[in-house]
């Protein structure tokens, strides 16, 4: 029986901006800025999107984090939630060379390592290595309808990231 899946994306940033100088004997301690960004605020990700997918049918497409910062950051995806539990997803994300090695169907090309796979609901990955300032990396974002998908089901995926400086 088909199922109708519906996957959308928002993505949350993280960021804290501080600034303070101390002078110690012998030493000057300076602290920058850290911040990742997806986009400006809360940002969707539109063709994260589809309509009428059946059981193992999936939405693919790459997102770009950016040290937008100035202190070297690492970063990790810490949750995701979905506004219907009841739409079976699993998601996989691989972190690729450039967007262009995330097609919206079939593997990712070249070199692509996976940092995680399995329920969409409460994924996460480790701490990836840190992020120059002004560096970016893509991550590959493959959302899949899992087995016991009724029809006409349809959910809003949220993305949380948190950072922390080097």
């Amino acid at each position: 029986m088909p199922a109708v899946g519906l996957i959308l994306f928002s993505a949350q940033q993280t960021g804290a901006l501080w600034s303070d100088t101390e002078t110690l004997p012998g030493a000057t301690i300076t602290a920058g800025t850290l911040d990742i960004g997806v986009g400006a605020g809360s940002f969707t990700l539109g063709s994260f999107g589809q309509t009428g997918l059946a059981v193992g049918g999936y939405s693919q497409t790459p997102l770009t984090v950016k040290n937008t910062g100035d202190v070297p950051t690492r970063y990790r995806l810490t949750n995701v939630t979905q506004s219907d539990a009841a739409l079976p997803l699993t998601l996989t994300v691989w972190e690729v060379a450039n967007e262009s090695a995330c097609p919206a169907s079939g593997d990712p090309t070249g070199a692509a390592t996976q940092l995680y796979d399995g329920n969409m609901i409460g994924a996460s990955t480790e701490l990836r290595p840190a992020l120059q300032a002004g560096a970016s990396t893509v991550l590959c974002l493959r959302g899949t309808v899992g087995t016991g998908a009724g029809g006409g089901l349809a959910s809003t995926t949220t993305f949380t990231f948190d950072a922390s400086q080097v």
